[in-house]
């Protein structure tokens, strides 16, 4: 009887290492992983509206106060601007003549000189046109502008030569938001 004692005991203390063991492997079941994700959202603002006022036909104007673009998306963004033309006159791209304009748009720290906007760089149009490294483009492009990051835009509005519009006119500017 004294040797089935022992056994008995080993036998034992095997069975509560191995439940032991068990639940220990248990306890560590099921893993888990904490999966995040966040919506990209893609949104740009603009201060307005920029006001030239009353100006002479073939006459030249870079407004006095920017336009702040803010970036309100969270991811970094480039931008596309490009504008629409009010009735009786027709955006151009060069020194415009009758009931043409030319709008041309530069994203620049300061007051831009007349002479620093370059029609194939700065003129707008009706297609929409993405920023780049030189087009509208002074001290500051709108490429890859980081969430939250604001960009000042000037604008130079040249008159038509001569016109019949003698009203006031709305030249609408859409700036969009791509990301990248």
């Amino acid at each position: 009887m004294k040797r089935k004692a022992p056994l008995f005991i080993s036998v034992i203390v095997c069975f509560l290492v191995l439940i032991f063991w068990v639940s220990a492997i248990q306890a560590a079941n099921p893993a888990t992983i904490n999966v995040t994700v966040t919506i990209q959202n893609l949104s740009v603002s603009a201060t307005g509206p920029i006001a030239f006022g009353t100006v002479t036909a073939t006459s030249v104007t870079v407004n006095s106060t920017a336009s702040t673009v803010t970036n309100d998306g969270n991811v970094t963004e480039t931008y596309s601007l490009n504008l629409t033309n009010p009735a009786g006159w027709t955006a151009v791209q060069a020194a415009p003549a009758a009931e043409q304009y030319c709008l041309s748009a530069m994203f620049n720290t300061v007051e831009p000189a007349s002479g620093v906007f370059v029609y194939a760089d700065h003129a707008l149009s009706t297609t929409s046109t993405a920023c780049s490294g030189t087009k509208f483009a002074g001290d500051q492009t709108g490429v890859s502008v980081s969430a939250t990051g604001t960009r000042s835009l000037w604008f130079k509005f040249e008159a038509p030569s001569s016109t019949t519009v003698t009203t006031e006119q709305t030249i609408v500017v859409t700036i969009t938001a791509s990301a990248g």
